[in-house]
């Protein structure tokens, strides 16, 4: 065989290898999105005023921020599921979402008087924010981990931390419907630390199931 030939053949292998684990890996988002629904419709209900929040820009920038973390969490995702090393540059995609939640935060600030701040950031029952994000991705952390296992991650301690950011940037979405405080300094402290609280989670499933 000529080298190009075999060149060519260990690229196509290598491109029918990664379709599986992207579909694996979308499933597992598929999966998660589904439970989360049925726990959220267990557990929660949508806020009264839900049509009206549509409006506000503060509303829909709680969306901006748990869909931006979620679509870049699923593509580091798919990168970190294969037998190959991921330099840490490439983690660099995940500045996504705390960047539009800096956007929301500044634009906020420039319009509510100083004073304000600090009560807006506390808002009320932060801690159900705190105790929910984390219970609703419980499930979708758990069948993102498992779609892992079926791949072959390099890094499984950060893999195992991407599969938490997936689960809260779907639990977040969630979550956001519920949640009656709009603004995106309360966001920016307690959905936060409950998305931190599921990276940390996740992690400590990757280190001890995801090695190989």
């Amino acid at each position: 065989m000529k080298t190009d030939d075999l060149i060519n053949a260990i690229s196509a292998d290598t491109q029918a290898a990664r379709a599986p684990i992207n579909w694996i890996v979308w499933g597992g988002v598929a999966v998660g999105v589904v439970l989360t629904a049925l726990l959220f419709s267990m557990l929660l209900s949508v806020r009264p005023n839900f049509e009206a929040a549509l409006g506000d820009w503060r509303f829909l920038m709680k969306w901006a921020f748990s869909l931006t973390l979620l679509t870049t969490a699923v593509a580091l995702t798919m990168r970190l599921a294969r037998p190959q090393w991921v330099s840490d540059t490439t983690l660099l995609v995940l500045l996504g979402a705390p960047l539009v939640l800096m956007a929301g935060i500044f634009a906020e600030m420039l319009t509510l008087p100083a004073n304000y701040w600090l009560p807006t950031m506390v808002g009320d029952n932060a801690l159900a924010c705190v105790i929910y994000i984390p219970i609703l991705s419980s499930l979708p952390l758990a069948a993102m981990i498992m779609a892992l296992r079926q791949g072959a991650p390099s890094r499984p301690v950060v893999a195992g931390a991407t599969a938490g950011l997936v689960a809260a940037g779907i639990a977040a979405t969630f979550y956001a419907t519920h949640c009656t405080n709009d603004s995106p300094m309360f966001l920016g402290a307690w959905y936060l630390l409950g998305t931190a609280i599921v990276t940390a989670a996740g992690a400590l499933l990757g280190a001890k199931l995801l090695r190989w």
